[in-house]
């Protein structure tokens, strides 16, 4: 156990004489693995491959910290790496108290609704209070902990949900003028 490194697994491809799967994957013993959120703490890379063709992502934010980074960062990668993203733009104002409701759009590439998890809507002036409440290293939730975040969690899709229903629309006839 001393020797154990967290994400280090025995990879079942090893040795393999299938020629389907891609060589890299067949050489080593064991495969080591990283959480995308400790990597990049973006949940986007997974979708944005091109085969998979998508057209609108619905970011639901529970980052600590800034709201908008998550957004923020993938638009400075996938700027680097030629991956379609939409700028975003976010006022200054709104870093620290942001809104419940953001739609992010540019030419050729996917539509990204994003919404923080605390915002003005749903934690009034509490913002920060809300934030602090629920770090991101604490140890279990009590009931009523999970309780109140579920519910302002909640409120972020009910108070939303004709804004979210616009935008899919929207999207959906976008791809049939296509």
């Amino acid at each position: 156990m001393a020797q154990w490194i967290w994400g280090r697994n025995y990879n079942f491809l090893h040795k393999m004489t299938d020629e389907t799967v891609p060589s890299t994957l067949l050489e080593s013993e064991r495969r080591d693995y990283e959480d995308a959120g400790l990597l990049l703490n973006s949940p986007y890379f997974s979708v944005l491959r091109e085969e998979r063709h998508i057209d609108l992502i619905i970011s639901l934010d529970f980052s600590e910290g800034d709201p908008f980074m998550t957004v923020k960062e993938t638009h400075k990668l996938c700027e680097e790496l030629n991956i379609p993203f939409p700028e975003v733009n976010v006022p200054s104002e709104e870093a620290k108290k942001p809104k419940d409701f953001y739609v992010f759009k540019s030419q050729n590439a996917p539509t990204v609704i994003h919404i923080p998890l605390f915002n003005v809507v749903n934690c009034g002036d509490n913002i920060e209070a809300w934030r602090n409440n629920y770090g991101t290293i604490q140890g279990s939730y009590s009931r009523k902990k999970i309780t109140d975040l579920m519910d302002v969690a909640g409120k972020n899709i009910s108070n939303n949900r004709e804004k979210l229903k616009e935008q899919i629309d929207a999207v959906i006839e976008q791809k049939r003028q296509e």
